[in-house]
C-alpha cells in the first residue's frame, strides 16, 4: 500500500472549499502501479450510471513520458479510458507535474530530459500547471509569475489538437502542456488540516482538484440556467484567452521554458476568473 501523504486530504478539502455543495467521492489505487491505476479508471467509468453528477475528475499523478515505454502500452490503455470519460461528459484535470520541464523517473526530481509528463499530456484531459502568489494585505494579488516547479512541455505521444493555438502558442504538431494553471508553490502553500493538524502543502496536486472544484461550480451555474453540463473544456477555454476570463501570467521559468504573453508552457492560458468564466460558459 502507498504510505499516507496527505494528497487525498489536500484533493478533499479544497475541492469541497471551493465547491461545498458537491459531492466528492475519493478512489483510491492503492498502489501507483499501473494495473491498479487502471482498475481505478475502470470503476470511476463503470460507476457513472450510477452516479450522474460525476462530471469532474481530479487526478495528482504522472510520469515523463520518455519513461511511459511508448505510446503502445499504458498510454494507449489510458487514453482509451479518457476518452470514454470525455465522452460520458467527465472533465478530467491533471496535474502537469512538480519537477518543471525535466522530471526524473520518479516524477518528482528535477534531473530529468526535457519531456511533459503523462497522463496531463493526454489530448483528452485538462493540464493544469502552477503559479506563485503573492497577495496583498487587503488579499489582493500583488505579483503572479510561473512557479519554477510547474511541469510543462511538448508531447512526443499526442499530436497538436485542433482546439490549441492562439497567441503565444509556438509552431509544431506536439500537444503542449499545460492548459491552466493557478497558485500552486509549496513555498506559500495550501492550508491543509491533516490528522488534527495543520500542515502546509503545494504543487500541481494542489490546482488540480482547485481546477476540478471551478468546474463543479460552472456546471452548478449552468444547471441553474437550464443548460446541459458541459461538454470537454479545453475547446471551449482556448477561444476565451486574451479576454477577462483569464489573467495571463507572463514571467517566471520552469526550466526550459518561460512564460510570456498568452500561452505558455509554463501557465497555459493563465490563471481563471471564475465569475467571468461563469457568464462565458452559461
Amino acid at each position: 500500500m502507498t504510505p499516507p501523504s496527505g494528497e487525498e486530504t489536500l484533493d478533499v478539502e479544497w475541492s469541497s472549499g471551493i465547491a461545498p455543495g458537491a459531492t466528492v467521492r475519493v478512489y483510491a489505487s492503492g498502489t501507483l502501479q499501473f494495473v491498479d491505476l487502471d482498475r481505478a479508471l475502470d470503476r470511476i467509468i463503470a460507476d457513472l450510471p450510477s452516479h450522474p453528477g460525476m462530471r469532474q475528475l481530479s487526478i495528482s499523478l504522472g510520469l515523463g513520458e520518455k519513461f511511459m515505454g511508448g505510446p503502445n502500452g499504458e498510454v494507449r490503455t489510458q487514453h482509451h479510458k479518457f476518452l470514454m470519460l470525455a465522452a460520458a461528459g467527465v472533465n478530467v484535470f491533471v496535474s502537469s507535474g512538480d519537477a518543471g520541464s525535466k522530471p526524473d523517473d520518479s516524477g518528482h526530481g528535477a534531473t530529468g530530459p526535457t519531456q511533459a509528463e503523462y497522463e496531463s499530456s493526454d489530448s483528452t484531459v485538462v493540464g493544469v500547471g502552477g503559479t506563485s502568489l503573492k497577495l496583498t494585505p487587503a488579499g489582493a494579488v500583488k505579483s503572479e509569475v510561473g512557479c519554477t516547479s510547474s511541469g510543462g512541455g511538448k508531447s512526443i505521444f499526442f499530436p497538436r489538437p485542433a482546439w490549441q493555438k492562439g497567441e503565444g502558442v509556438p509552431g509544431g504538431r506536439a500537444r503542449l502542456v499545460p492548459d491552466v494553471s493557478l497558485v500552486a508553490d509549496p513555498g506559500t502553500g495550501a492550508f491543509l488540516v491533516l490528522n488534527g493538524q495543520v500542515v502546509q502543502m503545494g504543487g500541481t496536486s494542489w490546482s488540480a482538484p482547485v481546477w476540478a472544484g471551478f468546474c463543479a461550480l460552472l456546471n452548478e451555474a449552468r444547471a441553474k440556467a437550464r443548460k446541459p453540463f458541459l461538454p470537454y473544456l479545453n475547446p471551449l477555454l482556448y477561444p476565451l484567452q486574451g479576454t477577462a476570463c483569464f489573467r495571463d501570467i507572463n514571467s517566471g521559468s520552469n526550466g526550459d521554458f518561460t512564460a510570456g504573453p498568452g500561452y505558455d508552457m509554463v501557465t497555459g492560458l493563465g490563471v481563471p476568473n471564475v465569475k467571468e468564466l461563469m457568464k462565458a460558459l452559461t
